[in-house]
């Protein structure tokens, strides 16, 4: 009887224990279901829209050049005996530049001028005696051509001796030196440049159907490389009367006064936009915000749950007016208390929950455990059966799990049809790396590789 007493005892322990694990199985299986629908939201960078002045354009390419710009050449033989002015010097009209070995020309000089008073003296005795009938006509006259070429010759001699001093014929900034100290120069070479830099001109060509709107006097914006952060003001100097009948253009010539407070130079390639029309007070938005997936012009607005403190995205078609290289401006679909999604839009979804970047990843919904069991799970990549959820980077489905290759797919469907070009990219690599039509990280690389060869259009700020 003991014995089946224990037996019994034992077998209602172990019944008990096993309804106690499954118990807690089960708790834990609900645990896990709620953390794996507590998707974290996504980061993003949002701007708020702006009203400011737009202006339509022209925009040209070409390289600057200077005002005026003059080759100064050698007027005579001879050796370079000091340099006075080095590259980037300003210089006035007649600042002397170089002299040349001069003392061939001075002893010329004063051959030249002993030869004219000898004539000089010669001439005033026989003018004398001709006055008084004592010569003829004929030595009269050669006493007066002699008394002249001797005094050509002496102006000459002076001439070439000023030669041998080299001076800048126009005022503005020295740019090429081409001699050195003791090099032999000879006549007509040319040994230094002068350009005058203020104003600096910038000649383009537009096609013929823009001539009517351009007019002398109109406003222009010019961008070099070397600065990028500054717009030069111009404006419309001259326009050609006639038509290129090869090219259909036209030659517009624009003037850059001040020079580009000395920050242009001649050579420089610049962006010259000329300024057709200008809208006051218009209501903008980064251009980066625009949504390369979807038809027409498509953004993102972020809209605040007070709260949670979180938000989420809604899509918005706008219409589009004037654009420069940083804002777009908006004719219709939001308004000025907007705040539109700059980075991080990128497969979002309407409705998708997002947060702002710094503003700490909280998941929707649950306590603090089940939060951190979440985020744990979103980077570890995704529960027991592989699925990923937007910890994974499938950051537009507002929570709802969903693969990798579902994603993407869901992108090509929208961008294969706008960048054909994209299309044969990607099916090309995909016989290189079968992994990119299932792997998002992949995808999204060979986006960002397609931008920098310009298959796509670049994003900035990103």
């Amino acid at each position: 009887m003991r014995s089946l007493h224990r037996i019994l005892v034992l077998l209602m322990m172990l019944a008990l224990a096993a309804c106690g694990g499954e118990g807690g199985n089960q708790a834990r299986d609900r645990q896990g279901r709620g953390g794996g629908r507590n998707a974290a939201a996504v980061p993003v960078k949002v701007e708020k829209v702006a009203r400011r002045e737009i202006s339509n354009y022209i925009l040209a390419n070409t390289t600057l050049e200077a005002f005026q710009w003059v080759d100064v050449r050698s007027r005579t033989s001879g050796q370079v005996v000091s340099i006075l002015k080095e590259e980037g010097d300003p210089v006035r009209v007649g600042s002397v530049l170089a002299r040349l070995d001069a003392e061939a020309a001075r002893l010329q000089v004063t051959q030249m001028e002993v030869a004219y008073q000898d004539a000089r003296r010669t001439f005033q005795r026989d003018e004398k005696m001709y006055q008084q009938k004592l010569v003829s006509d004929e030595r009269f006259e050669n006493s007066k051509a002699q008394l002249d070429r001797t005094f050509a010759q002496l102006e000459q001699a002076k001439l070439n001796l000023s030669y041998t001093t080299i001076s800048s014929p126009v005022e503005g900034t020295l740019t090429i030196r081409s001699v050195e100290v003791g090099n032999m120069v000879t006549n007509n070479l040319v040994v230094f440049s002068v350009a005058d830099f203020d104003p600096l001109l910038a000649r383009i060509r537009i096609p013929e159907k823009n001539i009517g709107k351009v007019a002398v006097g109109q406003g222009a914006r010019i961008q070099v490389e070397s600065a990028p952060d500054r717009i030069f003001g111009g404006h419309v100097k001259m326009i050609s009367p006639v038509v290129d009948p090869e090219s259909g253009t036209i030659k517009v010539t624009i003037e850059i006064p001040g020079g580009g407070d000395g920050l242009l130079r001649p050579g420089m390639f610049a962006s010259v936009y000329i300024i057709t029309e200008t809208h006051e007070d218009a209501l903008v938005i980064p251009k980066k915000s625009l949504v390369l997936e979807g038809e027409g012009n498509q953004i993102f607005i972020y809209k605040e749950n007070k709260e949670s403190g979180m938000g989420k995205a809604t899509r918005r078609k706008v219409e589009v007016g004037f654009a420069d290289n940083e804002w777009l401006e908006v004719l219709s679909g939001i308004s000025d208390t907007d705040r539109v999604i700059t980075v991080g839009q990128e497969g979002l979804r309407p409705g998708t929950a997002v947060r702002l970047v710094g503003a700490g990843a909280v998941a929707s919904g649950g306590s603090k455990g089940e939060r951190d069991s979440t985020s744990a799970s979103g980077r570890m990549g995704g529960d027991r059966n592989g699925q990923h959820g937007d910890g994974a980077g499938n950051r537009g489905l507002s929570g709802a799990s969903v693969s990798d290759s579902e994603a993407i797919k869901g992108l090509q469907e929208r961008m294969f049809g706008r960048f054909p070009d994209l299309k044969k990219a990607y099916e090309e690599q995909l016989k290189k790396d079968p992994e990119l039509a299932t792997n998002l990280g992949k995808w999204r690389a060979f986006l960002g590789q397609m931008r920098e060869k310009g298959v796509l259009p670049a994003r900035r700020g990103g």
